[in-house]
């Protein structure tokens, strides 16, 4: 799924007093990897914002238009590619969830294999793909012996997370995205708290296998707020944003309100952003299963 142009700049400013708020500007487009996204259209609309969608002045905090794709390795670079670092008895279990019935593992050039990978696969355990301005997530079948070394998960994806270098509470956050086609495939822009604890989850999208309609939803200690659809234009990019203060979550669309919800208690902690391309229990791998209709 190809994403859209950032150049991971972080921008520091002084804050401003009145109703300023903090942006998180994350320029991206998500993209089928069967459909190929063209970079000028992706760049459309893009761009440090001076205020939200309401007319809220803003103060850049983070920006990012993907001329250069730069992960975290070693306390360098700006994004993570697995859920979390850690030592786990299950390394897996930070490259997928399998509490969504998830089919694919996030993967990347570092993940650890137990034979040295070939020319001929070496692109599947490459998600990440910069060209004019845009950052692929390519989802794609697993080579058979690469699946075998990587617990026997027949899809790879990419996740991207700016969970080790920024954290925000409060603010204004959006990505410009394409969306993918392919029964099962689960694009999501997720904000979760800085110390991985869930709930709480505020959902700036979440799609499921029809680019044409997406979801959004805030999720906290004892439930969630009711599931807004929205029906979009399936063959074009988008700017997906949340404006999220003490009192209210208002979801935007192109720069236009969509939904609005009060913000409850658990929702004040401060927060990272996670796109990600997902493969649902309802994929291609299990024709037989019963597409789910929105997302969890």
């Amino acid at each position: 799924m190809p994403l859209s142009r950032t150049v991971s700049e972080r921008r520091a400013y002084p804050r401003r007093s009145g109703l300023a708020l903090l942006a998180v500007v994350l320029a991206l487009g998500l993209a089928a990897c069967l459909k190929t996204a063209q970079p000028a259209e992706a760049a459309a609309g893009t761009g440090p914002l001076k205020q939200t969608p309401d007319g809220r002045p803003l103060i850049v905090t983070f920006d990012d238009e993907f001329d250069s794709f730069r992960p975290w390795r070693s306390g360098q670079g700006v994004w993570r590619t697995v859920y979390k670092d850690g030592n786990h008895q299950d390394p897996l279990e930070l490259r997928t969830l399998r509490g969504n019935s998830e089919l694919q593992l996030y993967v990347d050039p570092d993940i650890q294999l137990k034979t040295p990978v070939g020319a001929a696969d070496a692109p599947a355990l490459n998600p990440f793909v910069t060209r004019g301005g845009m950052l692929d997530l390519v989802a794609r079948p697993a080579p058979q012996g690469l699946s075998a070394q990587l617990g026997g998960f027949r899809y790879f994806s990419g996740l991207i997370s700016n969970q080790p270098v920024f954290s925000q509470t409060y603010g204004y956050f959006e990505m410009r995205a394409k969306l993918p086609r392919g029964k099962g495939l689960w694009p999501a822009f997720w904000m979760l708290p800085a110390d991985l604890s869930w709930p709480p989850e505020i959902d700036v999208m979440e799609s499921i296998g029809d680019p044409g309609v997406y979801w959004t939803t805030a999720h906290y200690q004892g439930g969630k707020t009711p599931e807004a659809k929205h029906a979009i234009d399936p063959d074009t990019f988008h700017t997906f944003a949340v404006a999220w203060d003490q009192k209210q979550l208002v979801w935007f669309l192109d720069g236009r309100e969509v939904n609005r919800q009060p913000t409850r208690r658990t929702c004040t902690s401060p927060c990272t952003w996670s796109p990600t391309l997902r493969s649902a229990a309802c994929g291609p791998a299990r024709r037989t299963a019963r597409p789910r209709s929105r997302p969890a």
